[in-house]
This record gives structure tokens, sequence and C-alpha cells, in this order.
């Protein structure tokens, strides 16, 4: 029974050292270009002097959320978001920041400055680069007070691989177990 007992520890030390070499050389990455809108502006008549209308533009949050996994804390993540139309931007917040909007449809729609960023914003000049961390995330958009609906092409990318200290951890442990399972094993084979 013993030998089977490290048969197995040997057999899990040799998959965490897989596991974390694979980690340390292998990188995860992914790109797209999507569609981005900004919600419509309210335009109230100018009431009582006639072309003096006022118009309200909102900010406009994703409906879906973009959830980070607990896991990730294992990982080096990088998000980078760029657009090249001018007078708008793209902003990242916790999903949480909806509670602030409303729901219209697919879309949430903000007051302006009423939600907080914690990666772009008004300032992002055309492009983000974050590192997210575990959670729950939405995209926010806004721009240029207009009355012309405004969409504009988004590019995003991310790249992520294993912290190289956890990879170092898991391959000093994978080897510890493969070593020691073997030499165990060895010993119960031999008497």
């Amino acid at each position: 029974m013993k030998k089977y007992i490290f048969i197995s520890i040997t057999i899990i030390g040799i998959l965490l050292v897989l596991f974390s070499s694979l980690g340390i050389t292998q990188e995860l990455n992914d790109a797209d270009t999507v569609d981005a809108m900004l919600p419509p502006c309210t335009v109230e008549n100018g009431v009582p002097f006639v072309g003096e209308d006022e118009v309200t533009c909102y900010w406009g949050m994703s409906g879906e959320v973009l959830e980070i996994p607990a896991e990730a804390i294992a990982a080096n993540v990088g998000v980078e978001i760029s657009w090249t139309k001018s007078g708008v931007w793209i902003g990242i917040a916790e999903a949480s920041e909806a509670d602030k909007c409303e729901l219209k449809g697919d879309y949430y729609e903000c007051q302006k400055e009423s939600v907080n960023m914690i990666a772009g914003g008004p300032n992002s000049n055309g492009e983000i680069t974050w590192q997210p961390t575990p959670g729950e995330y939405r995209f926010v958009a806004g721009g240029d007070d207009s009355q012309t609906l405004q969409q504009f092409d988004v590019e995003w990318n991310y790249q992520a691989s294993l912290k190289s200290t956890f990879a170092i951890a898991l391959l000093i442990i994978g080897l510890t177990l493969t070593i020691s399972g073997a030499i165990f094993w060895y010993r119960t084979v031999k008497n």
C-alpha cells in the first residue's frame, strides 16, 4: 500500500513540475475590436427662448459584467484598450457602480461624473493599460457633449502568464514531492 502512496506523490510532483514549467514559458493572449457607443443625449426645447435648447449627455456603462476570478491572483495579467476617435473615452469601473445608473435595455445610462473609475476615464487620451485584480467590472464610455450618436471602434488585447514567484514555488514543491516519492518508493521496493 505504501508503494502506491509514494508512486502517487511522485506523479503529483511530476505534474507540478510540468505545470510550473509551462506556466513560466507559456503566455495566454487574445485581442479583438468591438463597437462602443455613447448613449444619446436628451434635448429639452428652449423655453422661453426658441433655439436655446438644453442638451444633457450621459455616460454609458456596459450591461455585461467582466469577472476576473480569484485564481487570477496567481497570474500577471495586462489589458490594453485603445481607440482613435477623438472626443470620446473608455473607462473601467467596479460592477457595483451600476447601482448609480439607470438600466436602458442592454446598457446603463449614467449621469456624468457619477461613476468612480478604477482605470481610464475622461483623461485617458485614447488608451488604457490596466492590471486587473480579482473582482467584477464594467466598461464605461463617455465623451464630449454632442446631440449626435457617437459610435467608435475599441481595440483590446490582454496577456496573462503565471507569476514567477508562484511558478517557482510550484516548481520547488513539485521537485520535493518527486524526489521524496521516488526515494521512499525505492526504499519500499528494496525492502
